[in-house]
């Protein structure tokens, strides 16, 4: 049975619990990932959690799903998930409530998480999720809801989500060390960090919820606010961060791009 098959199938048995008010998926519906590409993910929202056992029964009656397992994670960012395979693909299927969404997009949207948190969570990349989620199923226009809230970035968290990292930037001790030694590792190490500060910095001036690391050059190249040629440059830093020969070199350029981006950040007119 095709992986298409299959998915719907799931979707409408999750669709069925009486608890459950809305389900989306992350990415493009329309085109699923083969084996190797990526995930399936999806996102369930309810008043309440549906009890651990009505979740095994409908995971256990669509016989195509391989390896499922529920709750794999319990609690945290990813909600309660359960885990099967698809034709191979990896299935999360996350539960949330609508209630503990509702109040964490709210503190997101409001700069109370200006920072990643664990093992490189975003929780702007929560309301990126959001507000692109294709629905499948929203009850009582929960979903929908969510997406007219996130469609206008608010000017107030721009402006928190610039401050924060553009200060960030200011640390550049290890970077400079780095160089001095002619230490590649741990030039890298210091400029994923500052590398981290300096994309969320550019997405909240562009007034866009930065989803996570992820084909960040082909945001930047489309965003009317930027350093010049600042894809470029950033890929060129990296570059000759790759040699303890040019490391001075990556640093001076990267120096520059920080210190355009927060002329661009300053300005009275953007």
């Amino acid at each position: 049975m095709g992986t298409r098959e299959i998915l719907n199938m799931l979707l409408e048995s999750i669709a069925s619990i009486d608890e459950v008010r809305a389900i989306g998926m992350s990415g493009n519906k329309t085109s699923l990932p083969l084996v190797g590409e990526g995930d399936i993910d999806i996102f369930v929202y309810s008043k309440n959690i549906p009890k651990c056992e009505i979740r095994v029964s409908i995971m256990s009656e669509i016989k195509e799903l391989e390896n499922f397992k529920v709750n794999v994670f319990e609690e945290g960012h990813w909600g309660i998930a359960d885990f099967g395979l698809i034709n191979g693909v990896e299935t999360w299927v996350m539960y949330f409530t609508m209630e503990e969404n509702t109040l964490n997009i709210e503190s997101i949207l409001k700069g109370d998480y200006p920072d990643k948190l664990d093992n490189y969570y975003y929780p702007i990349g929560r309301c990126a999720m959001l507000k692109d989620i294709s629905i499948i199923y929203d009850k009582d226009g929960f979903l929908q809801s969510m997406k007219n809230r996130l469609s206008d970035y608010p000017s107030n968290l721009a402006d928190i989500l610039t401050q924060y990292h553009i200060e960030q930037l200011e640390d550049t001790e290890d970077l400079e060390r780095a160089v001095t030694r002619k230490d590649v590792l741990f030039y890298h190490f210091a400029l994923d960090l500052t590398l981290d500060h300096f994309l969320q910095a550019l997405f909240a001036l562009n007034k866009t919820y930065f989803p996570s690391r992820k084909r960040s050059v082909q945001f930047i190249m489309n965003f009317s606010i930027a350093p010049s040629n600042c894809s470029e440059r950033l890929l060129e830093v990296v570059r000759l961060g790759g040699s303890g020969e040019t490391l001075d070199q990556s640093f001076a350029l990267w120096s520059e791009l920080v210190s355009e981006l927060r002329e661009k950040i300053t300005s009275p007119n953007r």
